[in-house]
């Protein structure tokens, strides 16, 4: 999915200055570096099924996480009973998150966790709702 490739980049191209974010180009090399965590927001980008309208509409639902985002499971869940969904159930699978979701395994998936400019930038999907949970920094 190239969209949410650039905005992992858009992420990982950001610095944190004084609780703001500055646009910096990104360092040759730091393709695997994750994005700034120290205290900062971040979002979780998320997509579901279209009649999903809302975040809190993911209560009682299923919802598939990668591996990659298993470390900050509690981040995810703590953005998303902020946001109205108290009771979902995240699941860790071996296929993608996205597949899950295409296959019908889950109603929703967690794509990445992104700087609050990146999520923005995000595009809509044809055939799916792209939610943007905010995530409360530790």
């Amino acid at each position: 999915m190239a969209a949410l490739a650039v905005a992992e980049q858009m992420t990982k191209a950001e610095t944190p200055i004084d609780g703001a974010y500055e646009s910096k180009p990104a360092s040759a090399g730091d393709d695997n570096a994750a994005p700034p965590t120290d205290g900062h927001p971040l979002v979780a980008l998320l997509i579901s099924r279209p009649d999903v309208k809302s975040a809190s509409a993911l209560q009682g639902l299923n919802i598939a996480i990668g591996s990659a985002q298993a470390s900050v499971e509690e981040d995810i869940r703590s953005g998303l009973a902020a946001a109205g969904a108290t009771d979902i159930r995240l699941s860790l699978g071996d296929t993608a998150p996205f597949d899950r979701l295409v296959s019908g395994d889950v109603q929703a998936a967690v794509l990445e966790r992104v700087s609050p400019d990146a999520a923005e930038a995000f595009p809509e999907i044809k055939g799916f709702k792209v939610l943007r949970v905010p995530l409360v920094p530790r």
